[in-house]
């Protein structure tokens, strides 16, 4: 028997924009990849400015919580976050079940304040609503184009009996928006059902070769560059698929700086490619897909950005490891297709998404397939 992650989201850093509330209900659905006997789930409070402490934490399989049990730490029902930490809850019996949603319930009742943030878009899988009163009972939304954020909560594991391959999806927001995410969960929910566990460690405008800037606030919370944040990571997954490369040709001219070179990001990428080889496992990056129309966001459709988009595309598909996404996703004009459009001619639409996944599903089937026939 053993102890493995069922399901893990990580809560970046959020300490350039942190949130402050008089008080906090939070409502977070989460759906597990591995069933288990028993759960224990994982918070964190790495970027907080001081400890937190929730009064009341609950688990259910379903959003009425109906029958639901508590959640304790030590013994207790007060849950303290200590500053710069990250804390398991106590093991409890609890049937877990691969694909069946579970729904954690997080209540403070002081002020505090919040950064260590996890969102999505896509709430087929992974949802969430909070309110600033302890005693809400915040509604699930499933409008995709709605941001649904939560804090401190990072995922949990479950007790079973083997061990099973870990997909890694990382990276920035064409991850970290959930459309990609849930996609490729639900591909491997219903082929390896119960047989490989799916963590998201992406963050939104993440670059791959450098840190965020410290001004101004919004690109200081795109937090530490992918290479960067791989080379401290504890996770050793089979599969390591990494969307990246887009920033690294918008946000430079943001922070008033050069963009990188297509020779940088090559030896960004190469680089990349050997620690997770070092790791034992097993890369994918699809491409950064077609080009964007004028007009999206972070300057993605200046014609400058899109010429470099194709030059690095091109270099990528040629890689091992590399997947080209420009012909799914594109129009006949060669642009994102307005189906695959989140709104802002930059993300993707769930249908965006799947499209995506379909791209990258055969091949990550192959590498999971051989994974667990060497184990």
């Amino acid at each position: 028997m053993v102890w493995q992650v069922s399901y893990y989201q990580t809560p970046h850093d959020n300490r350039a924009q942190p949130y402050t509330y008089p008080a906090l209900s939070q409502v977070v659905k989460l759906t597990p990849f591995l069933s288990g006997s028993h759960l224990q789930v994982l918070v964190n409070n790495f970027f907080g400015p001081s400890t937190l402490t929730f009064y009341q934490a609950l688990i259910a399989t379903n959003p009425d919580f109906a029958g639901a049990r508590p959640l304790t730490l030590n013994g207790q029902a007060t849950i303290t976050i200590p500053r710069g930490k990250a804390v398991g809850l106590d093991p409890l019996p609890f049937p877990v079940t691969a694909g069946q949603p579970l729904y954690f319930c997080l209540r403070a009742d002081r002020a505090q304040t919040y950064a260590d943030l996890a969102s999505t878009y896509d709430p087929s899988l992974v949802n969430a609503a909070l309110s600033p009163r302890a005693s809400a009972s915040p509604p699930l939304s499933e409008k995709w184009r709605q941001r649904k954020s939560w804090f401190c909560l990072a995922g949990f594991r479950v007790f079973r009996e083997e061990q099973a391959p870990l997909v890694e999806l990382g990276g920035d927001s064409l991850i970290e928006t959930g459309m990609v995410a849930a996609a490729i969960g639900r591909f491997l929910l219903a082929n390896f059902f119960d047989q490989a566990a799916l963590i998201n460690t992406a963050v939104s405008g993440s670059q791959l070769l450098r840190d965020a800037p410290a001004e101004p606030p919004l690109l200081a919370s795109f937090g530490p560059s992918i290479l960067h944040r791989l080379a401290q990571s504890p996770w050793r997954p089979a599969v390591q698929l990494v969307s990246a490369g887009g920033n690294d040709l918008m946000m430079p001219a943001l922070a008033h700086q050069e963009p990188a070179s297509l020779a940088e990001l090559q030896a960004g990428f190469d680089q990349l490619a050997a620690t997770v080889a070092s790791r034992g496992g097993q890369l994918l990056v699809p491409g950064m897909g077609p080009a964007r129309r004028p007009g999206a966001a972070y300057g993605g459709g200046d014609p400058a950005v899109n010429q470099r988009r194709a030059a690095l595309n091109q270099w990528l598909q040629a890689q091992p490891w590399g997947i080209n996404l420009a012909p799914a996703l594109a129009d006949t004009d060669g642009y994102l297709a307005p189906e695959y459009d989140f709104g802002d001619h930059l993300h993707l639409s769930p249908a965006g998404g799947a499209r995506y996944a379909a791209a990258v599903t055969p091949r990550l089937a192959s590498l999971l397939a051989a994974a667990k026939g060497g184990a």
